[in-house]
C-alpha cells in the first residue's frame, strides 16, 4: 500500500538511485561505457519497479504527478503524458524497458519487447518516446543546474552521457515508429 506521507521521499530516493549511474560522479563509474551505465540504470529501476507499478495502479497516481511537478525539472509534463506513462507501466512497459536496458543488444531487445506489448502501447510508443526526449532534457538540465550551477559547469563526462542518452531515446522513438509502420503496412 502506498503511503501518501512518504511518497515524496520515496520518489526522491528513486530519482537519485536511477540518475546515479549516468548523471553523477560516482566512484568506479567515470570510465564505464554508456551501454554499461544504461544497464546499471536498468538495475536501479528494477530495485524500485514494484513501487513504481504499485504507484501506477493506486488512486494516488495524481498525487505522484503533482509531486513530480513539484520536485521540478518536468515543467512540460502534462497530465496526459503522465496518464500515458501510467498506462505503459500498467501494461508491462516498465518490465520491457528494464529488459532492454540490461540487454547486450538493446535495439533488438527493444523491438522484440515492444512487439509483445498491447497494441495501444505500441501505438503510443513513438509519441511517448519523442516527448520523453524533451522531458528528459528538461529534467536532467534542471538536475545538473541544481548540483553544478549550470549545464556548462557539469563535468564533461556527464554532459556526454546526457547527449548519448538523448540520442539513444531518439533512436528508440525511430525504432518504435518503424515497427509500427511495418506492422500496419503488413496487415
Amino acid at each position: 500500500m502506498i503511503n501518501p506521507f512518504t511518497a515524496q521521499a520515496k520518489i526522491t530516493r528513486m530519482q537519485q538511485d536511477v540518475l546515479r549511474p549516468l548523471y553523477t560522479v560516482y566512484p568506479g563509474y567515470e570510465t564505464m561505457e554508456h551501454d554499461w551505465l544504461l544497464a546499471e540504470t536498468g538495475r536501479a529501476i528494477t530495485a524500485h519497479q514494484r513501487y513504481i507499478e504499485e504507484l501506477c495502479r493506486s488512486r494516488l497516481v495524481s498525487l505522484v504527478f503533482k509531486i513530480v511537478k513539484f520536485l521540478g525539472g518536468a515543467e512540460r509534463l502534462t497530465e496526459e503524458d503522465f496518464a500515458r506513462f501510467t498506462s505503459y507501466v500498467n501494461d508491462g512497459g516498465i518490465r520491457a524497458m528494464v529488459k532492454m536496458l540490461v540487454a547486450v543488444n538493446k535495439e533488438q531487445t527493444f523491438v522484440e519487447e515492444l512487439r509483445r506489448l498491447p497494441l495501444h502501447v505500441r501505438e503510443n510508443a513513438p509519441l511517448m518516446l519523442t516527448k520523453s526526449i524533451d522531458l528528459h532534457g528538461d529534467f536532467i538540465t534542471g538536475f545538473f543546474s541544481g548540483i553544478y550551477g549550470s549545464v556548462d559547469n557539469t563535468p564533461p563526462r556527464l554532459r556526454d552521457n546526457f547527449s548519448r542518452s538523448r540520442q539513444f531515446i531518439r533512436r528508440l522513438a525511430t525504432l518504435a515508429e518503424e515497427n509500427l509502420n511495418q506492422r500496419s503496412g503488413g496487415l
